[in-house]
């Protein structure tokens, strides 16, 4: 693509269509979307490399594998409370993207509001993590606002077909991405529920196969569900693996959740600077490997539309008189946290602050 944004134009178009405080609010969550993957791999490494340790620990002196060791017992446990909250990190990712799927696919210009307690409900949530399994290819064209290949005039008819093949693959494998996530928050729901409400966990177990030459170990939950209509009361209690293949299935929908909601905050972003024309999303998922450089071909033949990456500095002023600033210093030296009365996203403050840097 060799057209080129103009910050000035997009800014423009975002004031006028009551846009500005939705644009800053997804620059800002793609960015705090980076860093929390960034939190959640580090954790997702540490387990990794602290499982293979323990092990090798382990396999060079067996007899230490017993239930009576304190020592090699408590290291299990650190391992499974860091699986306990990795499964945390996962979770709230994914109600992430509960959150940001329902209001975009709703009503875009909600975005920036839904930060209040009752904007989103526990069932809004459940309805919306039923909606990622039940949505069709169509959903997700007009949802991730894939192109109608049509309106790019400069591409040949071959062209507009090849690239109308690759957006449906992407769209298809989207589908299966949004079917991972669902089954895992089906899964491990009252899992997370439980380890964020209550000291229901038991960890720390581990057992020796001898005959395979495994270590095993899981996290037990314990769990119970009260029966209305019988009057009855049922005990359950999840066990969770750990093992490296644990942990890879964990990177597996650790992956599918933060790029869905990577892909949905860009390409959102992408529409609002092209002026919700038809644009190229940056990022797409693939089925054949071939079609990378085909796609790569076919964009820079694009001139409609443009993919930028686009910056925005926020600046926040600081209290304008001493009194106030008195006041903030007294609360958090007394309170260590100061509420203000003001929303940073406050659009006329935006108006004056914000810039917009093409990088």
């Amino acid at each position: 693509m060799v057209s080129q944004s103009n910050p000035d134009k997009v800014f423009g178009y975002w004031v006028n269509n009551d846009y500005l405080d939705v644009a800053t609010f997804l620059i800002n969550s793609s960015d705090n979307l980076r860093n929390r993957g960034a939190i959640l791999k580090k954790d997702l490494d540490e387990l990794s490399q602290g499982l293979q340790q323990l092990c090798q620990k382990i396999s060079e002196n067996p007899d230490s594998a017993n239930p009576n060791n304190k020592e090699i017992s408590q290291m299990f446990k650190d391992l499974h409370y860091l699986e306990l909250e990795l499964i945390q990190r996962i979770y709230i990712l994914i109600e992430l993207l509960a959150v940001y799927y329902h209001v975009i696919r709703t009503n875009l210009r909600d975005l920036p509001k839904f930060v209040g307690s009752r904007d989103i409900k526990s069932q809004d949530l459940h309805k919306e993590f039923a909606y990622f399994r039940k949505q069709t290819l169509s959903d997700v064209w007009r949802i991730f606002r894939y192109p109608n290949v049509e309106n790019f005039g400069e591409l040949t008819l071959e062209e507009k077909g090849i690239l109308k093949e690759i957006l449906q693959d992407s769209a298809n494998l989207t589908l299966t991405h949004f079917k991972e996530v669902y089954q895992f928050n089906r899964n491990f729901r009252t899992l997370y529920n439980k380890y964020k409400h209550s000291l229901a966990e038991q960890t720390g177990i581990f057992g020796i196969n001898k005959e395979k030459h495994l270590i095993e170990s899981n996290v037990f939950i314990r769990h119970k569900v009260e029966k209305e209509r019988t009057k009855t009361t049922i005990h359950y209690t999840y066990l969770v693996p750990l093992s490296a293949d644990m942990i890879g299935y964990f990177d597996k929908v650790a992956r599918s959740a933060w790029t869905l909601l990577q892909l949905l905050v860009d390409n959102t972003l992408l529409s609002l600077v092209n002026e919700e024309k038809d644009f190229i999303p940056r990022t797409l998922f693939f089925e054949k490997e071939s079609n990378k450089q085909k796609l790569s071909q076919i964009t820079q033949k694009i001139t409609s539309c443009v993919m930028p990456n686009i910056e925005g500095m926020m600046i926040v002023n600081p209290p304008l008189t001493e009194k106030a600033r008195r006041r903030i210093e007294e609360t958090i030296k007394r309170d260590r946290i100061y509420r203000m009365r003001q929303d940073v996203l406050d659009i006329e403050n935006l108006k004056k602050t914000l810039t917009l840097e093409k990088k």
